[in-house]
C-alpha cells in the first residue's frame, strides 16, 4: 500500500465512522487536494485489496473488515491521556479500596462511550486452610474447604469407589495449609483418584467479571439491526475462553464477531491478571477507545504514564 492509499483510506475509514454512510469520491479528492480522476484510481486500487467495498453502484464506498483493522492497528501506540485526567484518575483509583475494579469499569465506559468489561484471574493455585472430607455414598464425596481469605468453597466429587474413612482423614490432613497438591508416586490408584479429583475441584480458575455500560449499546445506529445486538450482546456476557491479553498490552479484535470490534488492555495486580474490555460496532472510535483502554489500565497498575 502506497502512502496515498493508506492517506486515502484513513480518511475514508474516519469519515465513515461519523458520517455512517458511504463517502463518495469527491468528498475525499476535495478534502485531500487530489484530482478526482486520481482518488477513483485509487480506490479501485483499494477496493481489488479487500480494504473497501462499494454496496451499489451509484454510492460511494465503504471500509471493509479488512480496511477497519488496517485503520485501528495504525493507532498502536496510542495516544497517551492528559495528564491532568491521568493523576485524577489515579487518585481517586487510589481510595476506591474493594470498589476499584467496579469504578474502573464506570469509568471506563464514561470515557469511552461504549460498554467496558474487566475480566481479573488468579493467577497460582489457592492454599486451602482446612477441609473437611464426608462420604455421601455410592463414590460420592462432599468437600468442604476453607480457603486463603476466609472464603468457603464446596465440591461434590463423582469416584469410581468408596473412599474409606482413614482414606478421607489422611487426604484431610495432607491437604490442610497446602497449595492444592499433586498425587503421589506412592499413593495407591484409589488415593491417586481421591487427590485429582479434589485437585480437579479447588483448582479451576477464580474468574472475576465487572460490567459497565450496555445500554450505551442501544445508542449505536447498529442497535436497529436485532442481528448485532444478539451478537454484541452474547459476547459481552460470555466473552469466551480466548487467551487474555498480555498485562501492558493492547489487543484490537475487529469483526472477529460479525459487526462487532472489541478494544483490550490486559493488566496485572499482584497474583491476579486480567483484561479491561471497550465493545462496540465495527465502526468503532478506535483512537478514542485505545486511549482510554490503555490508559485506565495503567491507572490501575500503579504504572501511569503521562504525555510530555
Amino acid at each position: 500500500m502506497t502512502e496515498r492509499q493508506r492517506t486515502l483510506l484513513h480518511l475514508l475509514v474516519e469519515s465513515y465512522i461519523q458520517g455512517q454512510a458511504p463517502v463518495p469520491s469527491a468528498v475525499l479528492a476535495e478534502r485531500l487536494g487530489l484530482s478526482p480522476a486520481m482518488v477513483r484510481y485509487e480506490l479501485i486500487e483499494l477496493e481489488e485489496a479487500g480494504y473497501i467495498a462499494k454496496p451499489h453502484a451509484s454510492a460511494g464506498r465503504v471500509p471493509t473488515r479488512q480496511g477497519f483493522r488496517h485503520y485501528a492497528l495504525s493507532k498502536l501506540p496510542p495516544e497517551l491521556l492528559p495528564k491532568a485526567t491521568l493523576e485524577r484518575l489515579a487518585l481517586v483509583m487510589g481510595g476506591a479500596g474493594d470498589r476499584r475494579e467496579m469504578l474502573l469499569v464506570q469509568v471506563a465506559s464514561k470515557l469511552s462511550g461504549y460498554p467496558a468489561l474487566l475480566r481479573l484471574r488468579l493467577q497460582r493455585s489457592t492454599r486451602i486452610r482446612q477441609v473437611h472430607l464426608s462420604s455421601l455414598g455410592e463414590g460420592k464425596v462432599l468437600a468442604v474447604a476453607v480457603l486463603e481469605g476466609g472464603r468457603v468453597r464446596e465440591a461434590r466429587l463423582e469416584l469410581s469407589f468408596a473412599p474409606s474413612e482413614p482414606q478421607l482423614t489422611e487426604a484431610e490432613g495432607r491437604l490442610r495449609g497446602q497449595v492444592v497438591l499433586e498425587p503421589q508416586p506412592a499413593d495407591t490408584p484409589a488415593t491417586r483418584e481421591l487427590f485429582t479429583a479434589l485437585k480437579r475441584a479447588f483448582t479451576q480458575d477464580e474468574l472475576e467479571e465487572y460490567r459497565e455500560g450496555v445500554g450505551l449499546l442501544l445508542g449505536e445506529p447498529e442497535a436497529m439491526d436485532p442481528a448485532f445486538l444478539r451478537h454484541a450482546l452474547q459476547l459481552f456476557e460470555a466473552p469466551g475462553d480466548e487467551p487474555l491479553t498480555p498485562p501492558g498490552g493492547l489487543n484490537v479484535r475487529v469483526g472477529e464477531v460479525e459487526g462487532v470490534s472489541l478494544v483490550q488492555a490486559g493488566v496485572a495486580l499482584g497474583e491476579t491478571v486480567g483484561e479491561l474490555s471497550l465493545l462496540g460496532p465495527i465502526r468503532m472510535r478506535y483512537p478514542q477507545a485505545l486511549s482510554v483502554a490503555f490508559g485506565l489500565s495503567q491507572v490501575y497498575m500503579g504504572k501511569e504514564r503521562y504525555a510530555n
